[in-house]
């Protein structure tokens, strides 16, 4: 009876404890974004899970930014990297082969992406579609190279201009950072978690900048972003992406106000 009553006596108070553990973490975290412009942490996993070594390979092969990291990090990254395909589809399309090397690259992009976003994983797409080259879509009867289709929970890559993009590495087009970023901008949109918000935060300083008719007209004239990225908010955002890690150097130089917006709108550091 003595420990009946001692549980009921302690369960409650634990809930308590937890639940003002959790409330005091999120009121730190507001005042983090509010004061430093960014959430107060972004990696914490118990138990990191692991990647084979033939990911792990394709990696140091191939994935510059991964190359750049820490031991730390790395271990960060193959836990989300492992993370992203035990929670994605990946789905050949016209006799196309979904090897290692593909789930590899198309997981890394999306983990490079989203490395300083605390919630990385999104219910905005549930899988990945992938066809050998440019495809017809049945909605449009257009050929596309990539595309997210948020109603249908899907992003699409044609692998011959996604392998393309990390080939060419500094001509600002690579189509894997171009689609993950609709997927990030869409995410951070529609959702309230602390990333979403420092992603908004920083998007709508961003977009006044980018629309104050001066500065609009200078970036125009700049000839550095391809004016498609003109087109709409959500282009304009994934074309300077795919320039904020395809070249760096050349965007901080260039336009260092953008440039440091991007980077505190994703919470990640060159």
């Amino acid at each position: 009876m003595e420990f009946a009553y001692l549980i009921l006596i302690v369960l409650p108070l634990i809930a308590v404890i937890l639940y003002s553990g959790m409330f005091f973490l999120s009121l730190f975290d507001d005042i983090s974004i509010y004061l430093f412009n960014k959430p107060l942490y972004i990696h914490l996993y118990f138990r990191p899970k692991k990647i084979s070594l033939e990911k792990e390979f394709i990696l140091r092969q191939k994935f510059q930014f991964y190359k750049e990291l820490t031991d730390k990090q790395k271990i960060y990254f193959h836990h989300r990297m492992a993370c992203f395909v035990d929670n994605y589809q990946f789905i050949p399309r016209d006799g196309f082969t979904v090897t290692e090397e593909v789930k590899t690259l198309i997981a890394a992009t999306y983990v490079m992406l989203t490395f300083g976003i605390r919630r990385y994983l999104t219910a905005a797409f549930d899988k990945v579609i992938i066809y050998p080259q440019e495809y017809l879509s049945t909605q449009s009867e257009e050929y596309y190279k990539g595309e997210f289709n948020p109603r249908m929970k899907t992003v699409v890559f044609s692998w011959k201009d996604f392998i393309e993009g990390y080939e060419i590495s500094n001509d600002n087009l690579n189509l894997g950072i171009h689609e993950f970023s609709h997927v990030i901008h869409y995410h951070s949109m529609n959702n309230n978690d602390a990333s979403s918000l420092t992603f908004k935060k920083h998007y709508n300083q961003l977009y006044k900048e980018v629309n104050y008719e001066p500065n609009r007209e200078r970036l125009i004239n700049s000839d550095y972003f391809r004016i498609y990225a003109y087109t709409n908010p959500y282009e304009f955002v994934s074309v300077i992406i795919e320039h904020y890690f395809e070249t760096p150097q050349e965007f901080k130089s260039n336009f260092p106000q953008l440039y440091t917006s991007v980077s505190r709108m994703l919470n990640h550091r060159h």
